[in-house]
């Protein structure tokens, strides 16, 4: 009679223990959305945030608030404004030092790419300095 042994059931992969937790690349903090989204509607002309924030069904007034207020109380907001803008993000809510912090998760890598590349437009724009006021005025001669 002849024993077979028993053969050891495949190996399951392991799965890593913060495999639930969101790619650290992907994330971007409140105040760096809220910088981007201050550029954004700061670059609109005089007199355009009101009729756009009425069109796109935006409360104008949370709008002029988002430029005034530094307080991470306008997330959802953002969020919805960074859809608008062309980047889907999922809204984290993170405890840091025992405080709730809000946290930006975009969908891909390269959002976040691009993402980076417009704030990093607005925050050094190419465009020639304006001259200083030694080069413009003229000599008394």
């Amino acid at each position: 009679m002849t024993t077979s042994i028993p053969t050891p059931p495949a190996a399951t992969p392991v799965e890593p223990v913060n495999a639930g937790f969101p790619d650290p690349a992907l994330i971007v903090s409140y105040a760096t959305v809220l910088r981007y989204i201050r550029h954004r509607l700061n670059a609109m002309l005089h007199g355009q945030l009101k009729p756009w924030a009425q069109q796109h069904k935006f409360n104008y007034a949370r709008l002029i608030e988002i430029k005034k207020l530094e307080e991470e109380t306008q997330a959802v907001l953002l969020q919805r404004l960074m859809t608008h803008f062309q980047f889907p993000t999922e809204l984290l809510r993170i405890i840091v030092h025992q405080s709730r912090r809000h946290f930006f998760m975009f969908t891909s890598a390269e959002n976040v790419a691009r993402f980076k590349a417009e704030l990093n437009l607005f925050d050094n724009p190419p465009f020639d300095a304006p001259a200083s006021a030694a080069t413009t005025t003229s000599s008394p001669n």
